[in-house]
């Protein structure tokens, strides 16, 4: 009985839907500013290099999530079971080359490649992964997004591409689709090449056996030799039998005295495989699309294990990415886990768990924390989650208690928003006991929910719980019932950098202190300002005879929030050799900044050009020098003074 229809729709109907989401991606990014996509969320191949990388660092990079990680692991297991559902079904490179394939069978000048060349060809997907991996375990970066074409074109060669290494792979995929048979897929694709690893899975577990008992016997071996050993027993697998051993379990069969050899099946085959010619298609490159079997005329003829089962694949890509979709979000991963005590210590260490962290937000603020914390005396370890944004902190409960960590973990604030108007005025302070006030994302939107009001001069926050929040304002404007409205307030929306971000908030004013207490203005000041100072250039090796400073009145160094602002303000001024520091301070109750520099080595007029350029140079720690929008603006000069002239004057005034 002849089919009806040979068109494999299911397939398609993936291929499509990728494509249509990787394309409404990209149209919200250029219509909605706010919108970042990430085109590697859900990458297995990402997920797989994140898993090595956590298994080897014991930490999980912001790049790397467990999205990707669960897509890896259920890819593998569906290598296993049912071939390599991904690559047929999903693949964005994979449809793209397949259908750039189409257009080069046009116009006849596609050609599926054989033979020895076929062979050798195979080998550099396998180099390709090994140094993948390497640099990826080595980083705690995911080394593919610096070559991969997909993740190049789709991100506009964004930042994290490497324009020497994408480019080329993106020609090569490009021309090689067109001129050569799923060029991609069959000779450079690393996904494929760890997928045919798992095609003889055998062997991947054999060797990970053999290795973990080494470790176990106390042999110190490199993650480095298993996974070379691995790679290399793949890629001769590959290259001598073009199948695999044992897997996948599901795999299409043909019946010979059914056949009309009508070699249907062959044209359709989207990897060009023989399938007429063989009773049970176990080629390595056979991704169990199915296309054969549906433009089979003669109904079963080609089957899935003996059954008519070709809604099998797709109902399986779908079962696996929703199963690892829930796994992802039900399974949260650590993204560093780090032990510096003792091991006799941390066996009978205790454990304090602390939620609502917001400044654990990606593997750099999780370090940050982790380095903080192993300056506390009696802690011996920390376990930071990012997603959930809490820490599990191990202690030594002879030494520190919970409170004490709590009290480690918090981070006082001091912000001045505004001054008051007069000098004479005085200033009112009270206290405000404020619930899910802790870290300093939350001290962040305390500032911006506070700082809206006019008259509200700045605050201060001290360690206990709840929070102690000491807020100063104009008490002829604001009375403490009025603050506590204003501090209990939903949410609050603000702008930064040009954005505006509305953010959901839980203060809650336990209690208030029962009287409204006076500080002259000048006191204020001394309470909230906190003084800037930044030395580089090798400032110690000079004398003070040796320096001069250009004193300048800088109304922002009031402002809050401005410390990351000022490092790239000291990294534009670094530039010059000849300018050794830069420090803010108050003077005669008005905001100054100090410039230091060697005498007759810098003009001052230079020094007031480069603090007014319209963009700061910044130097990054990995190497790389960038241009930002300078924030601030010196609206008069300054002048030249001798460096034991402020020096004085400050110590004066404190």
């Amino acid at each position: 009985m002849a089919h009806k229809n040979r068109t494999n729709y299911l397939r398609l109907t993936f291929q499509w839907g990728i494509m249509a989401l990787l394309f409404y991606m990209v149209l919200r990014w250029w219509i909605d500013p706010n919108y970042v996509p990430d085109f590697e969320a859900y990458c297995p191949f990402g997920g797989m290099q994140a898993l090595s990388s956590y298994l080897v660092n014991n930490s999980l990079a912001c790049s790397m999530t467990e999205h990707q990680i669960f897509m890896g692991v259920l890819l593998l297991i569906g290598v296993l079971i049912f071939s390599k559902l991904f690559c047929s079904y999903i693949c964005p490179i994979g449809t793209f080359t397949e259908w750039l394939g189409k257009i080069g069978e046009k116009f006849k000048v596609r050609y599926t490649i054989s033979g020895v060349a076929d062979k050798a060809l195979r080998s550099l997907k396998y180099i390709l992964l090994f140094l993948t991996f390497y640099f990826t375990v080595g980083s705690s970066e995911l080394f593919c997004k610096e070559y991969d074409p997909f993740f190049a074109v789709f991100t506009g060669f964004g930042s994290d591409v490497v324009l020497y290494f994408a480019l080329p792979a993106l020609i090569i995929t490009i021309l090689g689709a067109v001129f050569i048979r799923q060029f991609w897929c069959k000779y450079l694709c690393p996904l494929s090449a760890i997928s045919n690893i798992f095609s003889n899975a055998v062997v991947f577990f054999a060797v990970m056996v053999i290795y973990l008992i080494l470790l176990k016997l106390g042999l110190q071996i490199s993650w480095l030799w298993p996974a070379g050993i691995i790679i290399l027993i793949a890629m001769v697998l590959e290259v001598t039998r073009l199948k695999g051993w044992l897997f996948p379990v599901f795999k299409i069969q043909r019946k010979g005295d059914a056949c009309v050899d009508c070699n249907l099946c062959n044209k359709a085959c989207p990897m060009g495989l023989d399938v007429m010619g063989v009773e049970t298609v176990e080629h390595i490159d056979c991704h169990l699309c199915v296309d054969c079997i549906k433009a089979c005329p003669v109904s079963d003829t080609l089957t899935i294990n003996k059954k008519k089962m070709t809604w099998l694949p797709a109902t399986a890509t779908v079962v696996l990415i929703v199963l690892g979709l829930f796994l992802a979000r039900t399974i949260e991963l650590p993204t560093i886990n780090m032990k510096w005590g003792p091991e006799q210590k941390l066996e009978t260490a205790a454990i304090f768990s602390q939620s609502g962290l917001k400044n654990i937000k990606c593997y750099g603020s999780a370090m940050s924390f982790a380095s903080r914390m192993q300056r506390v005396k009696g802690v011996l370890g920390v376990k930071a989650y990012v997603r959930s944004h809490t820490a599990e902190i191990y202690y030594d409960p002879q030494v520190i208690d919970p409170e004490k960590i709590k009290a480690a973990i918090f981070t006082p604030a001091k912000t001045l928003f505004r001054m008051p108007a007069s000098p004479t005025d005085s200033v009112a302070a009270a206290v405000f006991w404020v619930d899910k006030l802790f870290d300093t994302y939350d001290s962040f939107y305390f500032t911006q929910l506070l700082k809206q009001n006019k008259g509200i001069y700045g605050f201060s926050t001290h360690f206990g719980e709840p929070v102690e929040a000491t807020i100063y304002f104009n008490d002829s404007l604001l009375t403490i019932d009025e603050i506590k409205n204003i501090i209990e307030q939903p949410e609050v929306t603000y702008v930064s950098r040009g954005k505006s971000y509305t953010v959901k908030l839980k203060f809650k004013v336990a209690k208030t202190s029962q009287k409204i207490e006076h500080i002259t203005r000048n006191a204020f000041i001394k309470e909230l300002f906190t003084p800037f100072n930044m030395v580089f250039n090798e400032y110690k090796k000079y004398k003070p005879q040796d320096l001069a400073v250009y004193k300048i009145y800088m109304p922002q160094a009031l402002n809050a929030g401005i410390r990351r602002s000022l490092m790239m303000l000291v990294s534009h001024l670094s530039t010059n050799d000849h300018i050794v520091r830069f420090k803010t301070d108050i003077v005669d109750e008005k905001p100054y900044a100090f410039v230091y520099f060697v005498k007759n080595k810098v003009p001052a007029d230079s020094i007031f050009s480069a603090l007014n350029k319209p963009q700061l140079t910044v130097h990054y720690r990995n190497g790389k020098t960038g241009l930002v929008n300078n924030p601030f603006r010196f609206p008069l000069k300054g002048e030249v003074i001798q460096p034991e002239t402020i020096e004085r004057k400050l110590v004066q005034k404190q």
